[in-house]
């Protein structure tokens, strides 16, 4: 007989590893304790010495299904006697060293016991087990128990306290355990912020009504509230769009199922995977030309040809669903711009301006998080993650970096998210929006101060933005100084290469890579506003190598929001006239810009998002953006609607490590004078860019290329890219980031960390 102590580190916690070790354990006859520790799982046991290392190597060939190891061991300790096998007390006071466990969708089981009349939770909103439910989005302090959640204040029934001590229940040490008797408690407020129901039933047939009549109603999901109305009547998706001043953007739907859902798109297995897997994202699929739901598409998704396709994740948001029978706009509870809302009191405060209809629930949110976004390309199939968010965040396994790297990386002004990497850890926050609004900004700071009590970490270092004029510069440099530790500031494109070097495990490679790193805006370190860079990373250190031929910046950030500013651009540098355009200004307007072009401008930009921007307009598409990336969106969507897929592109002279786009812009209003379609003028203008990139690769003979920027959301460049390149480059895409400025706090540390080397 001999006693081991086993220590299983990574995502171990929330996810059912003590009951699962408890059972495997009992079945091979030892005895000994199993607890949760701030560093993991913690396993005593005494028996024969290989049947200690059966149980080792079945925790760790097959532990269960939402956990992650990242490291285990085992030391033999002096002889101990249990008098059997049990879960015993977590230990506490040390500090953590673990991955937090993210939210995760319902799951099968506990989707037919809600729909199962035979069973208890029959109709319980709030059914939960083991494999699903709420975690990082309700967690308070570490270890994973539910006195360190925002359920401690709800008590367990006889009956749910005795799933949770019966080792044989799916139920067995499920923190986030409830039932009809002792259930989480529900309200529903009218638009003038009245409570008018608490009776489960009451409510879910008064939101029925609701949205049977065309109203709106704000729902408390995982992460925050969202909106849902009848996708189906036109009046109700509109009122909703001018509630939240929200002119074009598209909406998400909410289906109940995939066959209802597959009446109006086309869904390939791996969309169909996303949609069922544990983190339940949002999926971008191909609409039908007919939608036999009777679903308004261009009140939804107008002018687009994909669209955001999520299944119910929580038992609340199946009932709804299920019982309507219809597809329901699902968005986010808020201003469009602000971060989600996610507090009751705030609910009622300000979504009753947008919803005639509150519900509501006595479970505290405390890290508020929008749902997640991905897209696939067609085959050859790359996922393409657009938001990273609820059911993703906040862990990002295995990390890349040395262990000893202790850092917060602030990320970027836009589409934000920090890092931390600790000792070994990486931790890579929800989508934190954009941080020169107020409100996302202070989302931004309470996510961080949260999540640093939490894991109780001081960083050593900390890494920002090159760009002076970032709100989320300012305040790392603040905290910086406050912390009294070193700040860097490293180039926006920079980052972008080395967070596709860092999830590919790239940074040490010994061949040359090309980093193809194409978005909107980033400052560049000759102070110009750079976009469509071309980097080369040589023994560990990163050059700039080519770049888009330089145009003017007009009117700062405004020529982000107005396509039709880039179009002028394009064209007075082009050569080109300017007439073409003249529908897209007023009489002042174009007397003003005329006058402003005449002379020099200080700020250029080598952007493939402003040149893209400018395309679009000078296709008719679009000449001034509701939304971000509205111009780019539309211009993909139509290319998509061309057939002759073999087509060659415009051309693009490229010489000196420039780049220049003015014979594509020559070319292109050649084909358009011509009469040209506009689908297969957007189309050869991708076609272009994938030819550019050829030609680069070529020139500098590298054979390995990666790719980052908010360019490679298209989901039809990164196809053309996969079918045309494929068979002469080594391609490198994301993985578990998004290539828009989510990814900068990651490719920030790794900038750092090649900096060290």
């Amino acid at each position: 007989m001999h006693t081991y102590h086993i220590h299983i580190e990574g995502l171990v916690q929330g996810v059912g590893f003590r009951p699962y070790i408890y059972q495997v354990a009992n079945s091979l006859g030892l005895t000994g304790t199993v607890s949760n520790g701030p560093d993991g799982i913690h396993i005593y046991c005494t028996g024969e010495e290989q049947v200690i290392f059966d149980l080792l190597n079945q925790a760790i060939k097959t532990p269960p299904p939402n956990a992650l190891i990242r490291t285990h061991s085992c030391t033999q300790k002096p002889l101990q006697q249990f008098s059997g096998f049990s879960i015993v007390a977590s230990e506490r006071g040390v500090k953590p060293d673990l991955l937090l466990t993210p939210d995760v969708a319902i799951c099968s089981f506990c989707t037919a016991e809600l729909h199962d009349p035979a069973n208890r939770r029959f109709r319980y909103p709030f059914i939960t087990c083991l494999q699903c439910g709420p975690r990082y989005s309700i967690t308070t302090a570490l270890p994973y128990d539910r006195e360190f959640t925002t359920m401690a204040d709800l008590p367990l029934c006889p009956s749910c306290t005795k799933e949770y001590a019966d080792v044989k229940d799916r139920r067995h040490y499920s923190q986030t355990n409830s039932c009809p008797v002792c259930a989480i408690p529900m309200k529903l407020y009218n638009q003038q912020g009245e409570l008018i129901a608490v009776n489960p039933d009451s409510i879910f047939s008064l939101v029925q009504s609701a949205l049977a009549q065309g109203q709106i109603v704000a729902v408390k999901g995982i992460g925050g509230y969202l909106l849902l109305c009848d996708a189906t009547k036109k009046l109700s998706v509109l009122q909703l769009r001018e509630r939240k001043h929200r002119p074009a953007k598209p909406f998400a739907v909410l289906y109940s199922n995939l066959s209802i859902a597959e009446q109006d798109i086309m869904m390939s297995d791996a969309e169909r995977n996303a949609l069922t897997s544990k983190e339940a994202p949002i999926v971008l699929c191909k609409m039908r030309e007919e939608l036999l739901s009777g679903l308004c598409k261009e009140s939804i998704a107008p002018g687009l040809s994909t669209l955001g396709v999520m299944l119910p994740y929580t038992g609340i948001l199946d009932l709804i669903a299920t019982t309507f029978e219809k597809p329901l706009v699902a968005t986010s509870g808020n201003l469009s711009g602000s971060p989600i809302i996610y507090t009751d009191e705030d609910a009622i405060c300000y979504l009753t301006d947008y919803a005639d209809y509150v519900l509501s629930y006595d479970r505290e949110i405390v890290m508020p998080q929008d749902d997640s976004v991905v897209r696939f390309t067609e085959a050859p199939v790359q996922r393409i993650v657009i938001r990273r968010s609820r059911g993703m965040a906040p862990n990002y396994f295995p990390s890349p970096y040395v262990k000893n790297l202790s850092a917060l990386a602030m990320g970027a002004e836009m589409k934000s998210a920090f890092a931390l990497a600790d000792h070994g850890n990486l931790y890579v926050s929800q989508f934190l929006g954009d941080q020169s609004n107020y409100e996302s900004e202070e989302i931004f700071k309470n996510t961080l101060r949260h999540m640093m009590n939490l894991l109780q970490i001081q960083p050593a270092q900390l890494l920002v933005d090159l760009h002076p004029g970032y709100q989320c510069t300012k305040n790392g440099k603040q905290l910086a100084s406050e912390w009294k530790i070193p700040v860097q500031a490293i180039q926006h494109h920079k980052a972008h290469f080395g967070a596709v070097l860092a999830e590919n495990n790239l940074m040490n490679c010994n061949d040359r890579i090309l980093g193809v790193i194409w978005d909107g805006t980033g400052y560049g370190e000759d102070g110009q506003i750079w976009g469509g860079e071309f980097f080369i990373l040589n023994k560990n250190v990163i050059s700039r190598a080519a770049h888009l031929r330089y145009f003017p910046q007009l009117m700062g950030d405004k020529m982000s929001r107005e396509p039709r500013l880039s179009a002028l651009s394009l064209l007075h540098e082009a050569g080109s006239s300017i007439e073409l355009l003249r529908d897209h200004f007023t009489t002042e307007e174009r007397s003003f810009y005329q006058k402003m072009l005449h002379h020099p401008i200080a700020v250029q930009t080598s952007s493939m998002g402003r040149l893209l921007d400018g395309v679009a307009a000078l296709l008719q598409i679009k000449s001034i953006s509701s939304y971000e990336g509205e111009a780019a969106m539309l211009l993909e969507s139509m290319a998509g609607k061309f057939t002759q897929r073999s087509c060659g592109g415009y051309p693009i002279q490229f010489e000196q490590g420039v780049a220049d786009w003015r014979p594509l812009i020559q070319a292109l209003l050649a084909d358009l004078s011509a009469g040209a379609s506009v689908e297969e003028i957007a189309y050869k203008v991708f076609v272009s860019l994938v030819q550019l990139i050829d030609t680069v690769a070529d020139t500098l003979k590298i054979t390995q290329l990666a790719f980052s920027g908010g360019v490679f959301q298209n989901g039809l460049v990164v196809h053309l890219i996969k079918v045309r390149l494929g068979g002469k480059y080594k391609l490198y895409f994301h993985q578990q980031l998004s290539p828009n400025d989510e990814c900068i706090s990651v490719g920030q540390l790794a900038i750092h960390t090649l900096d060290s080397y």
